[in-house]
């Protein structure tokens, strides 16, 4: 009867030992994309990420998270080139194309932030803050009605998508 219940104990202690994805503090700093204050401790973590073969799997999130570090940060070049890598890793993430449509807008780019949008809406028709986003981004375009009525849809998905 020990040899079992040692066992389980030894895997219990291992899994807890073990670093997981979103819970080592490299993740958890990574993840601290709208902190202007914590740009370089976010942005070594994302890279430490990155760097880490063992990490391989979650690249793409580390990318994600990068774009956002660097364009809370303004530096929309480098947010652009991270989310286009995630993009072609992760064709399917509504937030890579959340992001990537707007570094566009805020480039004045507005038609290419409204395919991103529109993307980030193909893969899930709910994403209220994409719906938000490509209302801003019609709006931009003289496009009030169309904008208008993309703010009242995300509104009705998420009161507090404009906050």
């Amino acid at each position: 009867m020990r040899l079992p219940i040692c066992g389980v104990l030894v895997f219990a202690m291992l899994t807890a030992a073990a670093p997981s994805f979103g819970q080592s503090t490299d993740w958890t700093q990574c993840a601290d994309v709208n902190n202007r204050d914590a740009f370089a401790s976010a942005l070594a973590a994302c890279n430490r990420i990155l760097k880490d073969k063992r990490e391989a799997a979650n690249h793409t999130m580390a990318l994600r998270n990068r774009c956002g570090i660097y364009y809370t940060h303004d530096d929309y070049d480098k947010a652009l080139a991270d989310c286009n890598r995630a993009a072609r890793q992760e064709p399917q993430s509504k937030i890579v194309y959340d992001r990537r449509g707007l570094i566009w807008y805020v480039k004045k780019d507005y038609n290419r932030a409204i395919a991103d949008f529109d993307q980030a809406i193909r893969i899930d028709p709910n994403y209220a803050r994409a719906l938000y986003h490509r209302g801003t981004s019609k709006q931009a375009t003289g496009d009030n009605a169309g904008g208008d009525a993309d703010i009242a849809r995300a509104k009705e998905i998420d009161p507090d998508v404009d906050k």
